[in-house]
C-alpha cells in the first residue's frame, strides 16, 4: 500500500550521505554514487524511500553480488544494464533504501541524473510532480504496482523534458 509523506529533505540527505560513505568504503572512493528520486529534492511528497544511483562501467555482476552480501535484496528482473536492490525483501516503506545499479553511459543512467537536475532546477515542476502523486492517492490508487504504472506517464514526460535540457 502506497503512503505519501512530506519528506524531510535534510534528514534524508544525511541518511543518503551515511549510505554513500558505507558504499564507498566497500567499493572505493571513486564509486559513482548519487542521491536520486524524490528524497533528493527539497519540499517533495513521496514514499520517503532513499533512492541511490550506483553507476558502473565494469564488474556489474560482482557489484550486484556484493550488494546482496551486504543484505540488499535483488529484484527478480535483471537486465544487462540495470538491477534493482531494496533494503528489505517485503514491500518497502518509509526509511528504506533502494539502490539502482546501472551501467554508465546508458540512457537509463542519464535519465536518473537528468530528472534529478530538472526537478532541482525547476521547483515549480517539482511541486507539480508532488501534487500529481498526491492526486493519485485521492483517486484511490493505493496499490504500489498500479501507483507506479499510473505515475509512469507523468514521469516519462518529465524525463523527456529533462533530456532536452540535459543532453547526454
Amino acid at each position: 500500500m502506497v503512503e505519501l509523506v512530506e519528506q524531510n529533505f535534510d534528514k534524508n540527505k544525511k541518511i543518503y550521505h551515511e549510505k554513500e560513505i558505507e558504499l564507498k568504503s566497500i567499493f572505493g572512493e571513486d564509486a559513482d554514487i548519487h542521491h536520486v528520486g524524490s528524497t533528493a529534492i527539497p519540499d517533495m511528497f513521496g514514499k520517503n524511500i532513499i533512492d541511490i544511483l550506483f553507476g558502473v562501467d565494469d564488474g556489474f555482476d560482482k557489484i550486484a553480488q556484493k550488494l546482496q552480501e551486504m543484505g540488499y535484496f535483488a529484484s527478480q528482473k535483471k537486465g544487462e544494464i540495470y538491477q534493482f536492490f531494496a533494503s528489505r525483501k517485503e514491500e518497502t516503506k518509509s526509511g528504506d533504501i533502494h539502490i539502482h545499479l546501472v551501467k554508465r553511459g546508458t540512457e537509463r543512467y542519464s535519465d536518473f541524473l537528468a530528472l534529478k537536475n530538472y526537478l532541482l532546477d525547476n521547483p515549480k515542476i517539482a511541486k507539480e510532480y508532488s501534487e500529481h502523486k498526491k492526486q493519485l492517492l485521492k483517486q484511490g490508487v493505493f496499490v504500489r504496482e498500479k501507483y507506479r504504472e499510473t505515475k509512469s506517464k507523468f514521469v516519462s514526460e518529465l524525463i523527456q523534458k529533462a533530456r532536452e535540457i540535459y543532453k547526454k
